[in-house]
């Protein structure tokens, strides 16, 4: 650990090796992007993924990327980590008590999450609520809502829902 407070020592006091190591980060970082970007949408299109799913994939690897820049380039620059790691899990903190308070909402993004994940119904499938007696074709699936269409108009239904309820799955594949 010596070897690396030491390199790390080094860069701090030259301002010149700061500069330089930027710039080789944010144009890894520039290269990085593109590749995920084009591999992703090349899979996508391989794997005949859904565009929403490949969508979603791209972001969250791309918010990925940009975390770890963010964190290398402190690093460099001379950040304290720690520091960043009390002031992240102060907000983090802060943001998990206002969860707690909207707790429906929460509900509803880890389902959405999961049914991201778990792909239980597709974009197009025709689903019902045999609970509710609702039923529609899927033309949206959000991180909140799923929109579901019959011949009255467009049903907005929660996420937590399908977790709460029998759902029977007619599918268009």
């Amino acid at each position: 650990m010596n070897q690396i407070e030491a390199f790390l020592a080094a860069i701090n006091e030259n301002y010149f090796i700061q500069a330089a190591l930027t710039l080789v980060i944010v144009f890894g970082f520039v290269i990085s992007r593109w590749v995920i970007r084009k591999s992703i949408n090349r899979l996508g299109k391989k794997f005949s993924y859904d565009p929403n799913r490949t969508a979603a994939t791209k972001r969250i690897l791309l918010f990925s990327l940009y975390t770890v820049c963010i964190t290398i380039l402190i690093i460099i620059w001379g950040g304290n980590l720690n520091n960043l790691w009390v002031s992240l899990g102060s907000i983090l903190g802060v943001i998990a008590i206002g969860f707690f308070a909207i707790w429906s909402i929460l509900s509803n993004i880890v389902a959405g999450i999961i049914i991201y994940t778990i792909n239980p119904f597709k974009i197009t499938d025709t689903i019902t609520l045999l609970e509710k007696e609702v039923t529609g074709k899927v033309i949206d699936i959000g991180l909140i809502y799923t929109k579901l269409e019959d011949e009255d108009g467009i049903i907005t239904v929660p996420n937590n829902i399908f977790f709460q309820q029998v759902v029977k799955v007619k599918s268009s594949r």
